[in-house]
């Protein structure tokens, strides 16, 4: 039986595009211009503020990169701003808000991935344990 979706069977690395291989790349971009350097140092930090590029789902990946664009986006428009050149005021609200959303549906993967660490009393109590535990030997 086929599947209903394109590429839903598992692909050879050689037999998917650069951006699956690569999700820090964009198509038709030169990663060596600043913009290009940016995005993927951002794109990185992102990823690793979530446990890492291996641990996220494509969904995830994403929004990642559409996070690290919209910033990439508004960081030159903040720069041509302190350079006194001519800026719409609603595409930088528009920016801002987009990353603003961006930025916290990432927030709250981060959030809901973290692990409970116990509480100061909690952890207080299993190192005198340790501790007690310890001399006995």
């Amino acid at each position: 039986m086929t599947s209903a979706l394109p590429g839903s069977s598992k692909v050879s690395r050689s037999n998917r595009s650069r951006v699956t291989n690569r999700p820090s790349s964009v198509e038709g971009v030169d990663g060596r211009t600043a913009a290009g350097r940016r995005f993927r140092d951002l794109c990185r930090a992102l990823a690793d503020d979530l446990g890492g590029e291996a641990s996220l789902t494509q969904a995830e990946i994403l929004t990642v990169r559409n996070a690290a664009s919209i910033t990439v986006a508004a960081e030159a428009m903040q720069g041509r701003i302190l350079r006194g050149e001519p800026v719409d005021p609603d595409e930088m609200t528009r920016l801002a808000n987009a990353s603003a959303r961006l930025l916290g549906a990432l927030r709250t993967k981060r959030t809901a991935r973290k692990p409970n660490a116990p509480s100061l009393a909690e952890y207080l109590e299993t190192k005198r344990a340790k501790e007690v535990a310890g001399a006995g030997s």
